[in-house]
């Protein structure tokens, strides 16, 4: 009874752990997309014959009107506070990853099968993470008189936003075979994990055991369907735009590799 409540408590301790990591890394990663895409459209309402002009009367009224270095101070600003979001959007992602290595590192030295559930509700957080950060932006980049190189244009994409903009173009098949296999394949497995970790009765569990080697054989698709969603948007990058993965990728790479062992730790050890 004392084994089950410590059991218990371990899983549940570190679910919040990784649920606010996790929380930290998605908001931080929103605000670093929010504040670019603010200042991309501060940048396009003001054209550089705009600026030009404001940094001209600002010269000839000896700074008395001071238009163009105010806007210039809130583009900095913004620059700024989007480089601070994007750089802890990361280092929350990096703490996830120790998080998930001090797991499997507890697990494998105490091997039971309570451990084994700490493991699979840190895959449920990195899944969940996984759908909403983005996993791809592309960017613009333009050098700005006391901004340096500015991005200038810029899109952001996850697995959720990446699959409804593929419905709204009506790209059924391709919006289909991605909800299959980075929506339901995953719920479908992690349902049979904690199914299968909570159930004592070997005779019972069996037969979703057999599924869930079944649908492991396919995991790896997980990762080819997510490279074909990156493929897909990336395409829109030119010589003049860049495209670069985000925090997204490495949470559902995370929920990939996480379910793959849980699996084949479970067939194990329920063999």
């Amino acid at each position: 009874m004392k084994n089950k409540i410590l059991s218990s408590l371990y899983v549940i301790i570190l679910f919040i752990i990784a649920s606010l990591i996790a929380y930290e890394a998605l908001g931080n990663s929103q605000g670093y997309s929010h504040s670019i895409n603010k200042m991309t459209n501060k940048l396009q309402l003001e054209s550089n014959i705009k600026n030009e002009g404001k940094k001209i009367l600002e010269k000839i009224t000896f700074s008395w009107y001071d238009g163009y270095s105010e806007s210039m101070d809130e583009l900095k600003a913004l620059k700024e506070k989007s480089e601070k979001y994007n750089k802890n959007a990361f280092r929350f992602t990096k703490a996830f990853m120790g998080l998930v290595l001090l797991a499997l590192l507890i697990y494998f030295i105490g091997k039971h099968m309570a451990l084994l559930s700490g493991l699979i509700a840190l895959s449920i957080v990195a899944l969940v993470t996984g759908w909403f950060a983005p996993i791809l932006e592309i960017t613009a980049y333009q050098d700005l008189p006391m901004l340096g190189n500015t991005i200038f244009q810029y899109e952001s994409k996850s697995i959720v936003s990446a699959l409804m903009k593929m419905f709204e173009k009506q790209q059924y098949v391709i919006a289909g075979i991605i909800l299959l296999f980075t929506i339901i394949t995953p719920i479908i497995k992690t349902i049979l994990l904690i199914v299968i970790t909570l159930q004592n009765k070997l005779h019972l569990s069996q037969k979703k055991i057999h599924f869930l080697s079944v649908i492991g054989k396919w995991s790896m698709l997980d990762v080819f369907v997510v490279a074909i969603v990156v493929t897909y948007f990336s395409m829109k990058a030119t010589g003049k735009t860049d495209a670069n993965l985000q925090i997204g990728i490495y949470y559902f790479s995370i929920y990939v590799i996480l379910s793959m062992l849980c699996t084949y730790i479970v067939s194990f050890k329920k063999k």
